[in-house]
Protein backbone atom coordinates (compact mmCIF):
# COMPACT_ATOMS: atom_id res chain seq x y z
CA UNK A 1 0.00 0.00 0.00
CA UNK A 2 2.83 2.86 0.60
CA UNK A 3 4.35 2.15 -2.77
CA UNK A 4 0.95 2.80 -4.18
CA UNK A 5 0.41 5.98 -1.93
CA UNK A 6 3.57 7.24 -2.88
CA UNK A 7 3.02 7.20 -6.80
CA UNK A 8 -0.33 8.70 -6.09
CA UNK A 9 1.48 11.45 -4.72
CA UNK A 10 4.40 11.96 -6.82
CA UNK A 11 1.57 11.37 -9.63
CA UNK A 12 -0.92 14.59 -8.61
CA UNK A 13 0.72 16.22 -6.52
CA UNK A 14 2.83 18.39 -8.82
CA UNK A 15 -0.23 19.22 -10.90
CA UNK A 16 -2.51 20.17 -8.07
CA UNK A 17 0.91 22.36 -6.89
CA UNK A 18 1.53 23.72 -10.32
CA UNK A 19 -2.23 24.95 -10.68
CA UNK A 20 -2.87 26.34 -7.49
CA UNK A 21 0.36 28.42 -8.25
CA UNK A 22 -0.79 29.26 -11.23
CA UNK A 23 -3.80 30.26 -9.73
CA UNK A 24 -2.04 32.07 -7.01
CA UNK A 25 0.19 33.84 -9.28
CA UNK A 26 -2.64 35.56 -11.65
CA UNK A 27 -4.89 36.79 -8.80
CA UNK A 28 -1.31 38.24 -6.98
CA UNK A 29 -1.07 40.03 -10.33
CA UNK A 30 -4.35 40.72 -10.85
CA UNK A 31 -4.68 42.51 -7.19
CA UNK A 32 -1.66 43.98 -6.93
CA UNK A 33 -2.37 46.04 -10.41
CA UNK A 34 -5.76 46.75 -9.27
CA UNK A 35 -4.89 48.07 -5.85
CA UNK A 36 -1.59 49.60 -6.51
CA UNK A 37 -2.61 51.64 -9.52
CA UNK A 38 -5.43 53.74 -7.40
CA UNK A 39 -4.64 57.07 -6.28
CA UNK A 40 -3.69 58.48 -3.78
CA UNK A 41 -6.30 59.56 -1.23
CA UNK A 42 -5.88 62.71 0.81
CA UNK A 43 -7.76 63.81 3.50
CA UNK A 44 -7.96 67.07 5.16
CA UNK A 45 -8.71 67.72 9.20
CA UNK A 46 -8.31 70.65 11.30
CA UNK A 47 -6.06 69.79 14.48
CA UNK A 48 -8.50 70.86 17.38
CA UNK A 49 -7.77 69.63 20.33
CA UNK A 50 -11.04 68.08 20.84
CA UNK A 51 -10.58 65.12 19.34
CA UNK A 52 -7.65 64.07 21.36
CA UNK A 53 -9.27 65.50 24.40
CA UNK A 54 -12.16 63.13 24.08
CA UNK A 55 -10.26 60.15 23.37
CA UNK A 56 -8.34 60.84 26.77
CA UNK A 57 -11.43 61.27 28.68
CA UNK A 58 -12.71 57.92 27.23
CA UNK A 59 -9.47 55.96 28.31
CA UNK A 60 -9.11 57.72 31.36
CA UNK A 61 -10.87 55.36 33.62
CA UNK A 62 -8.90 52.29 32.44
CA UNK A 63 -5.40 53.91 32.14
CA UNK A 64 -3.40 54.93 35.31
CA UNK A 65 -2.70 58.89 35.52
CA UNK A 66 1.06 58.00 34.73
CA UNK A 67 0.22 57.48 30.90
CA UNK A 68 -2.12 60.47 30.90
CA UNK A 69 -0.41 63.03 28.10
CA UNK A 70 0.90 65.98 29.63
CA UNK A 71 -1.47 68.54 30.80
CA UNK A 72 -4.29 66.05 31.44
CA UNK A 73 -6.60 65.47 34.56
CA UNK A 74 -9.45 63.53 35.68
CA UNK A 75 -10.03 66.88 37.87
CA UNK A 76 -10.20 69.25 35.17
CA UNK A 77 -12.53 67.63 31.90
CA UNK A 78 -13.29 70.96 30.06
CA UNK A 79 -11.93 71.53 26.66
CA UNK A 80 -8.29 73.24 27.07
CA UNK A 81 -8.09 76.48 24.52
CA UNK A 82 -5.75 75.79 21.47
CA UNK A 83 -3.39 79.02 22.92
CA UNK A 84 -3.38 78.44 26.49
CA UNK A 85 -4.38 82.20 28.46
CA UNK A 86 -0.99 82.34 29.98
CA UNK A 87 0.75 82.69 26.48
CA UNK A 88 2.05 78.76 26.72
CA UNK A 89 2.23 76.82 22.99
CA UNK A 90 -0.64 74.73 22.07
CA UNK A 91 -0.03 70.98 23.04
CA UNK A 92 1.65 68.50 20.49
CA UNK A 93 -0.48 66.22 19.38
CA UNK A 94 -0.03 62.74 21.58
CA UNK A 95 1.64 60.07 20.00
CA UNK A 96 -0.84 57.53 18.08
CA UNK A 97 -3.84 60.48 18.77
CA UNK A 98 -3.64 60.84 14.93
CA UNK A 99 -5.90 57.79 14.72
CA UNK A 100 -8.48 60.00 15.65
CA UNK A 101 -8.27 62.14 12.92
CA UNK A 102 -8.00 62.24 9.32
CA UNK A 103 -10.75 59.67 9.02
CA UNK A 104 -12.30 58.44 5.93
CA UNK A 105 -14.30 60.69 3.83
CA UNK A 106 -17.01 57.70 2.86
CA UNK A 107 -20.71 58.22 2.52
CA UNK A 108 -23.19 56.20 4.44
CA UNK A 109 -24.71 54.68 1.61
CA UNK A 110 -20.67 53.76 0.10
CA UNK A 111 -19.65 51.66 3.25
CA UNK A 112 -19.61 47.73 2.46
CA UNK A 113 -22.17 45.61 4.60
CA UNK A 114 -19.64 44.85 7.23
CA UNK A 115 -19.40 48.82 7.64
CA UNK A 116 -15.83 49.22 6.31
CA UNK A 117 -14.98 51.58 3.70
CA UNK A 118 -13.90 50.38 0.24
CA UNK A 119 -11.10 52.60 -0.17
CA UNK A 120 -8.61 49.45 0.41
CA UNK A 121 -10.84 46.92 -0.09
CA UNK A 122 -9.96 44.48 -3.03
CA UNK A 123 -13.56 43.68 -3.54
CA UNK A 124 -15.05 40.16 -3.39
CA UNK A 125 -14.90 37.31 -2.45
CA UNK A 126 -12.54 39.13 0.00
CA UNK A 127 -15.41 40.60 1.98
CA UNK A 128 -13.82 40.56 5.76
CA UNK A 129 -11.48 42.97 6.53
CA UNK A 130 -8.79 42.57 10.05
CA UNK A 131 -6.15 45.15 11.59
CA UNK A 132 -2.68 43.07 11.16
CA UNK A 133 0.17 45.30 12.32
CA UNK A 134 2.23 48.09 10.79
CA UNK A 135 4.86 50.80 12.32
CA UNK A 136 5.08 54.36 12.89
CA UNK A 137 7.59 57.00 12.47
CA UNK A 138 7.19 59.57 14.79
CA UNK A 139 9.20 63.42 13.72
CA UNK A 140 11.36 65.22 16.53
CA UNK A 141 9.84 66.87 19.48
CA UNK A 142 10.19 70.12 17.86
CA UNK A 143 8.57 69.27 14.37
CA UNK A 144 5.92 67.78 16.19
CA UNK A 145 1.96 68.56 15.13
CA UNK A 146 0.27 71.00 17.56
CA UNK A 147 -3.29 70.83 18.63
CA UNK A 148 -3.63 74.30 17.06
CA UNK A 149 -6.95 74.32 14.85
CA UNK A 150 -4.86 74.52 12.21
CA UNK A 151 -5.32 72.59 8.99
CA UNK A 152 -3.50 69.40 7.84
CA UNK A 153 -3.04 66.76 5.37
CA UNK A 154 -3.32 62.79 5.42
CA UNK A 155 -1.81 61.51 1.76
CA UNK A 156 -2.96 57.42 2.19
CA UNK A 157 -1.74 55.38 -0.64
CA UNK A 158 -1.43 51.90 -1.78
CA UNK A 159 1.95 50.75 -1.41
CA UNK A 160 1.95 46.81 -1.90
CA UNK A 161 -0.43 44.12 -2.12
CA UNK A 162 0.13 40.24 -1.44
CA UNK A 163 -1.63 36.91 -1.70
CA UNK A 164 -1.30 34.48 0.96
CA UNK A 165 -2.98 30.79 1.10
CA UNK A 166 -5.68 28.97 -0.71
CA UNK A 167 -8.76 27.78 -1.03
CA UNK A 168 -11.32 29.29 1.57
CA UNK A 169 -7.83 30.23 3.98
CA UNK A 170 -6.41 32.58 1.04
CA UNK A 171 -5.99 35.99 2.47
CA UNK A 172 -5.17 39.49 0.63
CA UNK A 173 -2.75 41.69 2.57
CA UNK A 174 -2.62 45.24 1.71
CA UNK A 175 0.11 48.06 2.77
CA UNK A 176 -1.02 51.45 3.18
CA UNK A 177 1.56 54.16 3.70
CA UNK A 178 0.09 57.40 5.42
CA UNK A 179 1.91 60.30 5.64
CA UNK A 180 0.50 63.21 7.84
CA UNK A 181 1.71 67.23 7.27
CA UNK A 182 0.21 71.20 7.87
CA UNK A 183 -1.55 72.17 4.89
CA UNK A 184 -3.33 75.47 4.84
CA UNK A 185 -6.63 77.11 3.92
CA UNK A 186 -6.73 76.52 0.54
CA UNK A 187 -5.41 72.84 -1.10
CA UNK A 188 -1.85 72.30 -1.34
CA UNK A 189 -0.70 70.47 -4.54
CA UNK A 190 0.18 67.39 -4.02
CA UNK A 191 3.67 67.48 -5.17
CA UNK A 192 4.38 70.18 -2.20
CA UNK A 193 2.58 67.96 0.75
CA UNK A 194 5.39 66.48 2.97
CA UNK A 195 4.85 64.21 6.04
CA UNK A 196 5.88 64.80 9.15
CA UNK A 197 4.18 61.21 11.12
CA UNK A 198 4.68 58.36 8.71
CA UNK A 199 2.40 55.32 9.47
CA UNK A 200 2.35 51.68 7.56
CA UNK A 201 -1.01 49.71 7.92
CA UNK A 202 -0.90 46.60 7.23
CA UNK A 203 -4.86 45.26 6.54
CA UNK A 204 -5.48 41.39 5.79
CA UNK A 205 -8.61 41.11 3.41
CA UNK A 206 -10.61 37.43 3.83
CA UNK A 207 -13.19 35.31 2.24
CA UNK A 208 -16.57 35.38 3.84
CA UNK A 209 -17.14 32.38 6.26
CA UNK A 210 -20.58 30.36 6.62
CA UNK A 211 -22.87 30.61 9.68
CA UNK A 212 -21.92 27.20 10.81
CA UNK A 213 -18.13 27.79 10.17
CA UNK A 214 -18.23 31.44 11.92
CA UNK A 215 -20.26 29.25 15.06
CA UNK A 216 -17.28 27.00 15.42
CA UNK A 217 -14.72 29.12 15.35
CA UNK A 218 -16.49 31.26 18.10
CA UNK A 219 -16.20 28.21 20.44
CA UNK A 220 -12.80 27.32 19.05
CA UNK A 221 -10.65 27.94 22.66
CA UNK A 222 -7.65 30.33 21.83
CA UNK A 223 -4.14 29.28 20.68
CA UNK A 224 -1.81 30.71 23.52
CA UNK A 225 1.94 31.40 22.81
CA UNK A 226 3.05 33.19 26.13
CA UNK A 227 5.48 35.67 26.05
CA UNK A 228 8.57 34.65 27.54
CA UNK A 229 9.90 38.51 28.87
CA UNK A 230 9.54 39.80 32.02
CA UNK A 231 7.74 43.64 31.94
CA UNK A 232 9.02 46.32 34.14
CA UNK A 233 5.86 47.69 33.81
CA UNK A 234 2.41 46.75 33.40
CA UNK A 235 -1.13 48.07 33.17
CA UNK A 236 -4.62 45.47 33.24
CA UNK A 237 -7.23 46.67 31.82
CA UNK A 238 -10.94 45.28 31.15
CA UNK A 239 -12.23 47.08 28.02
CA UNK A 240 -16.18 47.29 27.89
CA UNK A 241 -18.71 47.81 25.11
CA UNK A 242 -18.83 51.33 25.68
CA UNK A 243 -15.35 52.00 25.18
CA UNK A 244 -15.39 50.24 21.82
CA UNK A 245 -18.21 52.86 20.70
CA UNK A 246 -16.24 55.76 21.80
CA UNK A 247 -13.72 54.48 20.00
CA UNK A 248 -15.67 53.61 16.80
CA UNK A 249 -17.29 57.49 17.01
CA UNK A 250 -13.70 59.12 17.47
CA UNK A 251 -12.53 57.47 14.39
CA UNK A 252 -15.59 57.40 12.56
CA UNK A 253 -15.27 53.26 12.45
CA UNK A 254 -18.88 51.37 11.72
CA UNK A 255 -17.18 48.19 11.31
CA UNK A 256 -19.65 45.57 12.78
CA UNK A 257 -17.01 43.66 14.94
CA UNK A 258 -16.80 46.35 17.08
CA UNK A 259 -20.53 47.18 17.73
CA UNK A 260 -22.47 44.24 17.17
CA UNK A 261 -21.42 40.89 19.00
CA UNK A 262 -23.89 38.70 17.11
CA UNK A 263 -22.93 40.09 13.97
CA UNK A 264 -19.38 38.57 15.20
CA UNK A 265 -20.61 35.39 16.40
CA UNK A 266 -21.96 34.23 13.20
CA UNK A 267 -20.41 36.38 10.40
CA UNK A 268 -16.62 36.30 11.27
CA UNK A 269 -16.04 34.07 13.84
CA UNK A 270 -15.80 35.51 17.04
CA UNK A 271 -17.15 35.38 20.51
CA UNK A 272 -17.18 38.87 21.44
CA UNK A 273 -16.71 42.15 20.37
CA UNK A 274 -13.19 42.85 19.13
CA UNK A 275 -11.00 45.53 20.01
CA UNK A 276 -9.94 47.77 17.78
CA UNK A 277 -6.26 47.46 16.26
CA UNK A 278 -6.42 51.49 16.44
CA UNK A 279 -7.16 51.34 19.85
CA UNK A 280 -4.92 48.66 21.02
CA UNK A 281 -2.30 50.55 19.31
CA UNK A 282 -3.26 53.92 21.31
CA UNK A 283 -2.87 52.10 24.66
CA UNK A 284 0.55 50.33 24.14
CA UNK A 285 2.06 53.96 23.43
CA UNK A 286 0.01 55.47 26.17
CA UNK A 287 1.98 53.01 28.44
CA UNK A 288 4.99 52.98 26.87
CA UNK A 289 4.89 57.10 26.88
CA UNK A 290 4.45 56.40 31.21
CA UNK A 291 8.28 54.75 31.06
CA UNK A 292 10.16 57.70 29.81
CA UNK A 293 12.48 59.50 30.76
CA UNK A 294 10.98 63.32 30.41
CA UNK A 295 13.84 64.17 27.93
CA UNK A 296 13.06 60.54 25.99
CA UNK A 297 10.25 61.03 22.99
CA UNK A 298 9.65 58.13 20.75
CA UNK A 299 11.21 57.95 17.40
CA UNK A 300 9.11 54.47 15.92
CA UNK A 301 6.87 52.06 16.89
CA UNK A 302 6.27 48.75 15.27
CA UNK A 303 3.70 46.18 15.82
CA UNK A 304 2.02 42.47 15.09
CA UNK A 305 -1.74 41.79 15.94
CA UNK A 306 -1.21 37.83 16.45
CA UNK A 307 -4.35 36.93 18.32
CA UNK A 308 -7.86 38.95 19.04
CA UNK A 309 -8.46 40.64 22.07
CA UNK A 310 -11.71 41.36 22.96
CA UNK A 311 -14.68 43.47 25.10
CA UNK A 312 -15.32 42.71 28.55
CA UNK A 313 -12.12 40.09 28.99
CA UNK A 314 -9.26 41.47 30.84
CA UNK A 315 -6.06 42.27 28.52
CA UNK A 316 -2.11 43.51 29.93
CA UNK A 317 -0.40 45.93 28.24
CA UNK A 318 3.29 45.48 28.81
CA UNK A 319 6.72 47.44 28.79
CA UNK A 320 9.89 46.22 28.98
CA UNK A 321 13.24 48.92 28.17
CA UNK A 322 15.76 46.12 26.72
CA UNK A 323 18.87 45.58 29.32
CA UNK A 324 21.77 46.24 26.63
CA UNK A 325 19.80 48.52 24.44
CA UNK A 326 18.38 51.49 26.43
CA UNK A 327 16.77 53.36 23.61
CA UNK A 328 14.69 50.02 22.61
CA UNK A 329 11.94 49.00 23.98
CA UNK A 330 9.53 45.74 23.96
CA UNK A 331 5.58 46.08 24.59
CA UNK A 332 2.91 43.66 24.21
CA UNK A 333 -0.44 43.17 25.30
CA UNK A 334 -1.21 39.48 26.62
CA UNK A 335 -4.82 38.28 26.37
CA UNK A 336 -7.20 36.95 29.07
CA UNK A 337 -5.30 33.18 28.48
CA UNK A 338 -2.04 34.63 29.27
CA UNK A 339 -0.97 34.19 25.50
CA UNK A 340 0.75 37.41 23.25
CA UNK A 341 -2.05 38.88 21.22
CA UNK A 342 0.08 42.10 19.79
CA UNK A 343 3.51 42.54 20.23
CA UNK A 344 6.07 45.61 19.09
CA UNK A 345 8.45 47.14 19.72
CA UNK A 346 9.96 51.21 19.76
CA UNK A 347 12.81 53.07 19.10
CA UNK A 348 13.33 56.24 21.74
CA UNK A 349 15.46 58.83 21.69
CA UNK A 350 17.01 61.46 24.54
CA UNK A 351 16.96 64.70 23.44
CA UNK A 352 19.62 65.67 26.10
CA UNK A 353 22.30 63.65 23.94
Amino acid sequence: MRPFIARRILRHNPRSFSAHSTRSSSTQTTLYQKLRTRRANYIYDYLSPTQSHLLNISLAGFLPESCYPPGFSKSKLELPFVDARDGTKAATLPAGHHLVYFPPQVLSSDLLPDGTDPVQSPGPPYMRRMWAGGSIYFPRHDNALLLDASRAVCREKITDVTVKGEGEKEKVFVEIERKMGPSHEQKISHASMHGVVREVRNLVFMKEKTLNSAKEDAARPDKILKPNLTPDFQVAITPTQSLLFRFSALSFNAHSIHLDPQYCREVEGHRNLLVHGPLSLVLMLSVLRSQLKESETINMFEYRNLAPLYATEQMDICVRRHPEQPARFDIWIAGSGGGYAVKGSAIVSDTKN
